[in-house]
């Protein structure tokens, strides 16, 4: 995220957060989502190619993004 300056975005920092745990599982942060996604991206990569895989999560990510930037705007979980 530093390399291309996008450390200024919250709700970005927290899902580069949740996949820094997911992939890591070193404990750095605190994302209780991260066993979550692994298993869903692992089974998901079980089911087709790298380009599938990527075109099946685009909407994961981007609901993830839309729920921590509205997280962010309101200062609290989105209802």
């Amino acid at each position: 995220m530093r390399r291309y300056d996008l450390t200024t975005d919250p709700a970005l920092a927290r899902i580069a957060e949740i996949i820094h745990e997911a992939d890591l599982d070193d404990e750095r942060f605190d994302a209780p989502e991260a066993p979550g996604l692994d298993v869903v991206l692992r089974g998901l990569s079980m089911t087709g190619d790298d380009e599938h895989t990527m075109t099946v999560t685009k909407p994961l990510f981007d609901g993830l993004y839309e729920y921590y930037r509205r997280t962010a705007l309101l200062g609290r979980e989105p209802a």
